[in-house]
């Protein structure tokens, strides 16, 4: 438990540190970018919940409620779990997946 205060005391920082850009250059508002920021932790955090998902493969970016899901997936089915999960997020508007799926191949020598 310990360990998940410190990431997420971590994540505040960093998320709250760069509050200010988007909003100076007028991308969002400021209501709009802590409606994403809200999004965005809530999203890492039902990846950190699903026990079938390994939540640090992945990355997570979101616009005006849009989420964009990046990473490294295991099998197909971990990409379909992890973006599935983001969806049933309230306020969820979409969700692209740009996840690639890691390849095993044991004939390439290491």
């Amino acid at each position: 438990m310990r360990a998940f205060t410190k990431f997420s005391t971590i994540a505040a920082v960093a998320l709250l540190s760069t509050a200010g850009c988007k909003v100076m250059h007028h991308q969002e508002t400021a209501g709009q970018y802590v409606d994403d920021t809200t999004l965005a932790a809530r999203a890492k955090a039902a990846l950190i919940k699903d026990k079938n998902v390994k939540s640090s493969d992945f990355s997570v970016q979101v616009y005006q409620g849009n989420v964009t899901l990046t990473g490294v997936a295991s099998s197909p089915a971990e990409a379909k779990l992890a973006a599935e999960d983001i969806r049933a997020i309230d306020g969820v508007k979409s969700v692209k997946s740009d996840v690639r799926i890691a390849e095993t191949n044991p004939s390439v020598p290491k």
